[in-house]
């Protein structure tokens, strides 16, 4: 049985018994050779020589090694999966995991937990945002990475993972027992302003039918403008990102394929709509496959724009065999190409604006979707855009000369102007033309840790719009007005 990755794009494929097209998602392991079988091999082999878009693998490979026999490609997205990593494939598609449900942080103090999920196992077992981690199963983290003692909390499912948590002065011994996770693959809501923000985690199975909803109780809410998020988003099946470019482009194509013979076989959109309001996609390095099929398009038929760093640029096609000898082997069958034929593959999608940053691209995003005011409060380890909560980055202040700095280019942001570095200056030069504004040890500008940084009052002489308090533990910065058009 087969299907299209867009990760992978989820395309019916009629050939041979597979169930799933990806756009891919990025690269996953390939499996193991220990269980391979004659016939797997001459199956694997049979099925690569006839779809694999490189033509057939190299000879030489021993029969029994399908491992070997895939690297000879020279392909990081075809693979084989035994029935165990199959299940983790579909898992990471579809954002599930066996934890506890807690969102973990690191800072000066240690390991701590940022979010709790509501009804989770961690929730459950009397565990509390701000709670800092001390052990795991009586076994003290400190010097572990960050990634390390997430592996050491998830595990299987129905199990006991003892742990003991700082909360204050006081250590306390909590017991959460494993359950399985489901992380939200769309999420989103209204921002203060009518602006509003939809992230997308992965173009999983169903992730469209969430976003269309989503969309709907926006429209209904009086919308003015949209945010899209599809930052580090690795990809996932095709027929959710076209399902979701039908709510904003009526027809046409969506991406163009070309397989081994170089034959193109456009993926169509049929009957979709458009939107009466401005459209903004937020993206970065990994933001890959559906998201790069989603960008290109809504940018070709000119129904978004993309603000963000140039994506990662995974413009092929994988499809899903279900081997009839057991196992699924996921092939690359395809390129494609965006509607007006720019190639993705290796290059990536160029955005409108370009912008380094988490929180500058959200604020940019938010000015060009037409959010006529910003508010941004920052706490410690999460902060808040027009109302919205947000545990991806800090935003680090400082303080010379007891006056209160921000990092430059969320200030830049804030107020919806460009930033450039000056060498000339050692500073920076926010805005264009007539009205920029520059930025020196002069007038306010710093760095801190390879961040540049400018004084709130000396920036407020330039930029009266702008206005903030701050007092222990939170500061909210307030920007009014749309800011200045400018060329991107």
């Amino acid at each position: 049985m087969k299907h299209r990755l867009l990760a992978g794009i989820f395309n019916r494929l009629k050939a041979i018994s597979v169930t799933l097209a990806l756009l891919g998602l990025l690269h996953v392991p390939a499996g193991y050779a220990s269980a391979e079988t004659a016939q797997q091999f001459e199956e694997v082999q049979e099925l690569l020589n006839q779809v694999h878009i490189g033509g057939k693998p190299a000879a030489g490979s021993e029969p029994g090694s399908i491992d070997e026999l895939i690297k000879t490609l020279n392909d990081p997205y075809t693979d084989y999966f035994d029935e165990e990593e199959w299940a983790g494939f579909q898992n990471s598609l579809d954002l599930n995991y066996a934890g506890i449900g807690m969102r973990l942080g690191q800072d000066e103090s240690g390991f701590i937990a940022v979010e709790i999920f509501r009804n989770s196992p961690a929730e459950a077992a009397g565990m509390q945002r701000g709670d800092y981690i001390v052990a795991i199963a009586d076994k003290p983290i400190v010097g572990l990475r960050i990634d390390q003692v997430t592996a050491l909390i998830r595990g299987a499912e129905n199990t006991e993972i003892p742990m003991r948590v700082r909360r204050g002065d006081k250590e306390i011994d909590v017991l959460p027992v494993r359950g399985q996770i489901h992380l939200p693959v769309v999420s989103g809501g209204m921002m203060e302003g009518r602006v509003g923000y939809i992230s997308i985690d992965s173009f999983s199975e169903g992730a469209d039918e969430i976003f269309a909803a989503t969309l709907t109780v926006l429209k209904q809410s009086d919308i003015n403008g949209l945010v899209v998020d599809l930052r580090d988003n690795p990809g996932g099946i095709l027929g959710t990102a076209q399902h979701i470019a039908e709510q904003f482009i009526p027809q046409g194509v969506l991406i163009h394929t070309r397989d081994k013979n170089n034959a193109d076989d456009p993926v169509l959109i049929r009957n979709g709509q458009t939107v009466p309001f401005p459209v903004v996609l937020l993206v970065n390095e990994n933001s890959a496959s559906a998201s790069e099929v989603l960008t290109a398009a809504l940018q070709d038929y000119n129904k978004a724009i993309a603000v963000g760093t140039k994506t990662y640029g995974k413009g092929s096609v994988q499809a899903l065999y279900e081997l009839k000898t057991g196992g699924v082997l996921k092939v690359t069958v395809e390129e494609y190409l965006s509607p007006k034929k720019r190639v993705v593959n290796k290059i990536g999608v160029i955005p409108d604006i370009q912008t380094e940053g988490t929180v500058p691209q959200l604020l940019f995003g938010l000015r060009k979707a037409g959010a006529e005011q910003i508010k941004l409060e920052i706490e410690r380890h999460l902060y808040r855009v027009n109302g919205f909560e947000f545990f991806d980055a800090g935003i680090p202040l400082v303080l010379a000369d007891d006056s209160l700095c921000m990092p430059a280019r969320v200030l830049a942001a804030a107020v919806g102007e460009p930033l450039e570095w000056s060498d000339s200056l050692n500073g920076v030069v926010i805005g264009k033309g007539a009205s920029a504004v520059a930025f020196d040890a002069s007038s306010g500008f710093l760095v801190a840790g390879a961040t540049g940084f400018i004084e709130l009052s000396r920036f407020k002489e330039k930029f009266p719009q702008t206005e903030w308090t701050s007092e222990p533990g939170k500061t909210v910065l307030t920007v009014k007005g749309k800011g200045m058009e400018w060329e991107k």
